[in-house]
């Protein structure tokens, strides 16, 4: 065995990050520890994923090296008495941001202060000696966090935008010290340290302003954990008790009084009342609960009272699935933030580089005090934080707002791919259908028995299948009120058939291909479903005793829906293709029945599918399939976005990208808008990042100022990185009330 290889992967929230160069750092410092196969740290999340070897051992040194650089995790990340929870990470993470949004907020509100008295102080003529005074105490104190992570970056060989930031600081406060003390010998004004100060409040502020609007943009996976009540009443010892959430077992008897919050995946045993699961699902209207159906974990009871079996508790309900994808999806990271991860990776050298360059520059031109404002300029108004926050960001809310709306997106790679789509290409059962077929007809052979007979033997046979046709089989033989034999020697074929003995006799139900695999002939098979395609039923053939000996016609019908969401889809201009292994003749029915269907192709194995789907995207189209998520597992995972149609504790996340938590295929229109929003306020992020520091730095150092006489203050400068950075958490939470209905 490799014992280089990844054995298992560990997400963990990380404290201490104020920019992405911190992010960075974070990584390598991951990444040298022997046993970590690869480290990913998101700053957008606070989050780092590492893949850890056999290898691996914890020593408390890894903690120990980034609690020195600055940086926490918690003390049982890599293994403790008790596995850790997502809800013991986001409560971490979420006292680390109060922590941090506390100091921030306090220095800032004490820089305010002490710099307005500074500034007035200098408007009426102070003299230099109490501007020091002033401006001291707000760089060296209120700024201290600032230059403490700053200078530790800088010793590691990783200097980040506190580096810049300490140094653009103090050799403003310096020069108003040394312009203090010597004014004749400098040539330099004192108000230098008033610039000092005002970096430092401006940077504060920002930080303060920022936090605030980045927890707002996190709390998506603490609106999902909220919505599970902390505790359930269960019967114990013959007794109706109320525990804690976390001493319910599966299996437990739990006890639903009328308005409460459900607090586990369950069975109903006794009671009956609608459930609101609109948190869940997005879909808006309550829905009939009654014995032997299920409620989820975070639903709302309505006036009914129910009894409920456990199933699933906390992390193993819908709910706790659903969190969870949630929370690996907002600190997964989408291919369009590695170009602005390579710009981070070098920023802060290049803008070091800069300043010394422009100090030699200005010195040479302009003199000492034109060469310290420019340079401390420089460093101050570079904002490599504006990049890092620039997709992390908006994927943290993205995600957050498709929970809000039923829509489970797996990771930030399916929501660009899903931007980028132009056909759409859907299963036909129980997708753009109700999944709920009914026999309708049945043609018999000559030497067929009754109706009666065929149905039934068919019934009896479909009872051990799971398929849906299967089903409306046996329902059609209950509402008749048959007699179903016991059935030995099931055996099943999918996309072909089933058969087994029945009565002592071998029968086989399937497809027309299925029958023609079987030896039959053309004509035969032709002769029993071409009445049934005719009338665009999907035809299930019935084989007794080796002969053909009946055709069953069934017919599912459209989703009420499926027309409006096809509508919709097609005037967001996408092609839209149905893919079924149904009869040809049944999707062709469906097909003209909804519209706005491009093409429908039937008789398809699953692996069929999957092949269609490669060759449209070899031919350079992004594919999207809409499928059930299990049968159509090969198609889901071939295309470029698999997106998986049910309900929350039924939806195969393992086998798509996305999901839509409910039923209602117009959700599918709202996924599509959200992913391209998304990738347009990225974009929009990225641009203006990008413009910031490509416009601000020329400016910052002087290269405007000869020709048309451009130039920018260094507290100004200051204000405008802070509010850079601002303006991409802003632009980003957008996405929490931008419209998805058009």
């Amino acid at each position: 065995m490799d014992s280089t290889a990844p054995e298992h992967s560990v997400r963990f929230p990380v404290s201490g990050m104020t920019c992405q160069a911190c992010a960075q750092s974070v990584e390598r410092l991951l990444r040298a520890k022997a046993g970590i196969a690869h480290a990913e740290v998101n700053f957008g999340t606070r989050s780092a994923k590492v893949e850890l070897t056999e290898t691996f051992v914890d020593d408390g040194t890894l903690r120990d090296e980034l609690a020195a650089a600055g940086y926490g995790i918690p003390d049982d990340v890599f293994g403790g008495d008790e596995q850790r929870s997502l809800e013991d990470d986001v409560r971490y993470a979420e006292e680390s941001e109060r922590d941090d949004a506390r100091r921030v907020a306090r220095d800032a509100v004490g820089a305010i202060v002490l710099t307005t008295v500074l500034v007035a102080s200098s408007l009426l003529g102070t003299p230099g000696v109490a501007l020091i005074g002033l401006a001291t105490p707000i760089v060296f104190g209120f700024g201290l966090g600032i230059a403490r992570s700053g200078l530790s970056a800088a010793r590691r060989g990783a200097p980040d935008m506190n580096t810049l930031v300490v140094l653009g600081t103090v050799s403003a406060w310096f020069a108003g010290l040394c312009a203090t003390i010597w004014p004749a010998a400098f040539g330099m004004p004192a108000g230098h340290a008033r610039a000092a100060a005002m970096i430092t409040t401006f940077v504060l502020v920002g930080r303060w302003l920022e936090g605030r609007a980045r927890m707002r943009a996190s709390d998506a996976v603490r609106a999902l954990l909220d919505l599970e009540p902390p505790r359930a009443r269960i019967l114990r010892g013959g007794e109706e008790v109320e525990v804690p959430l976390a001493e319910v077992r599966p299996g437990a008897t739990v006890f639903l009084r009328p308005g409460e919050r459900v607090p586990v995946d369950g069975l109903v045993i006794d009671g009956e009342s609608t459930v609101d699961e609109s948190m869940l699902t997005g879909e808006s209207f309550p829905v009939e609960r009654a014995p032997g159906e299920r409620v989820h974990a975070g639903t709302m009871n309505g006036a009914g009272a129910l009894t409920l079996r456990a199933q699933g508790v906390g992390a193993d309900t819908a709910l706790g699935r659903i969190t969870d994808a949630v929370h690996r999806a907002q600190g997964s990271r989408a291919p369009i933030q590695k170009v602005a991860d390579r710009v981070s990776a070098v920023f802060v050298p290049i803008v070091l580089g800069l300043a010394m360059f422009t100090f030699l520059v200005w010195v040479l031109a302009g003199g000492l005090a034109a060469a310290i404002e420019h340079t401390v300029t420089v460093l101050v108004i570079a904002c490599p934080c504006a990049l890092g926050l620039a997709t992390p960001t908006a994927i943290l809310v993205a995600t957050g707002r498709g929970a809000r709306e039923g829509l489970l997106v797996q990771g930030a790679a399916a929501l660009e791919r899903l931007a980028d789509v132009r056909r759409f290409v859907f299963d036909k059962t129980g997708t753009l259908t109700a999944g709920e077929p009914r026999l309708v007809s049945v043609e018999r052979s000559a030497a067929a028995p009754s109706e009666d007979e065929v149905i039934a033997v068919a019934a009896a046979l479909e009872t051990k299948s799971e398929q849906p046709l299967a089903k409306g089989i046996v329902h059609a033989a209950r509402e008749r009120g048959l007699t179903l034999a016991p059935v030995a020697g099931f055996h099943a074929d999918p996309g072909s058939g089933v058969d087994g003995i029945v009565g002592g006799i071998e029968i086989w139900l399937g497809s027309p291909r299925g029958a023609l695999a079987r030896d039959h002939a053309q004509d035969a098979i032709d002769a029993l479903i071409a009445p049934v395609a005719a009338r665009g039923e999907t035809p299930v053939l019935v084989e007794r005793g080796g002969a053909l000996i009946a055709a069953l016609g069934l017919f599912d019908e459209p989703r009420p829906e499926s027309r409006e969401a096809l509508a919709e889809l097609g005037a967001l201009d996408l092609r839209l293709e149905v893919l079924s292994g149904d009869h040809e003749a049944a999707v062709a029915r469906l097909a003209d029945t909804l519209g706005n269907l491009d093409r429908s192709r039937g008789r398809l194995r699953p692996e069929e599918k999957s092949d269609v789907i490669r060759a449209l995207q070899g031919a350079g189209e992004p594919v999207a399939m809409v499928g059930d998520g299990i049968n159509d597992a090969p198609a889901l995972a071939a295309a470029h976005v698999g997106i998986a149609m049910g309900g929350g504790a039924d939806v195969a996340l393992e086998a798509a990208d996305c999901a839509l938590l409910g039923s209602d295929l117009r959700r599918l229109p709202v996924l599509v808008r959200l992913a391209r929003k998304t990738m347009v306020t990225i974009r929009a992020n990225l641009f203006w990042a990008f413009a910031y520091n490509a416009a601000g730095l020329p400016l910052a150092a002087g290269a405007f100022e000869p020709l048309f006489g451009w130039s920018i203050p260094p507290q100004w400068a200051a204000a405008a990185m802070a509010m850079s950075s601002l303006s991409v958490v802003l632009n980003s939470l957008r996405l929490r009330r931008v419209s998805l209905s058009d």
